[in-house]
């Protein structure tokens, strides 16, 4: 009875998180919104190594692997296929799990993730026109296969300074993205380098 009980648990857990991406697979017009919720929920899961996002396997507290960041490459991709950039509520989500996420066990395929995210909103928000979501965040595609040298919104530029600020020093997330983002440049001659470097 009691193992029957758990499966009736996680069963329940998963059509959950199945529900949550079915919300997502919508076309609405706050689909975005939708999705950095469900990115939350990634998030707590990642803190707790509980919940819906994490049911059904081992999952040990503020550490993200591959099953994490392909549930949010999946949220990410779903959630822009109307043709949306990347949101800046979406980015916020991804720069919460990155700092929850002490431990990575996915091979840097979320700081991949995390940094292509960035750009996609941070060029779209400056104006720029951005490939879909699928390609422009796809493993296999490089950064610099779509994005180009941009000069960065003043207000997105100080977002973007508040997000990299809060990253833990000396991760291995600052490294990967300054390497990535550094196609970008920001205003009044600040390189986004400089914006890794207070995280590093």
């Amino acid at each position: 009875m009691r193992n029957h009980g758990l499966a009736n648990s996680l069963q329940s857990a998963q059509r959950s998180i199945t529900d949550m991406i079915a919300e997502i697979a919508r076309p609405t017009p706050d689909v975005t919104l939708r999705g950095a919720a469900v990115l939350a929920q990634v998030c707590r899961g990642i803190i707790t190594g509980e919940g819906p996002t994490v049911a059904g396997r081992v999952h040990f507290s503020r550490s993200i692997d591959a099953d994490d960041t392909a549930l949010c490459a999946r949220i990410l991709i779903l959630a822009g296929r109307a043709g949306d950039p990347v949101s800046s509520a979406e980015a916020d989500a991804l720069f919460d799990i990155s700092t929850v996420a002490s431990d990575r066990l996915d091979d840097g395929r979320f700081d991949d993730l995390l940094a292509k995210a960035v750009v996609h909103h941070v060029m779209a928000a400056s104006g720029y026109d951005v490939p879909g979501r699928d390609i422009a965040l796809a493993p296999t595609t490089e950064l610099n296969a779509w994005a180009s040298e941009s000069e960065i919104d003043t207000e997105v530029r100080a977002w973007l300074e508040k997000r990299m600020s809060e990253i833990s020093r000396g991760g291995a997330a600052p490294r990967t993205m300054a390497n990535t983002i550094s196609v970008l440049k920001l205003p009044k001659g600040l390189a986004v380098s400089n914006l890794f470097d207070m995280a590093a």
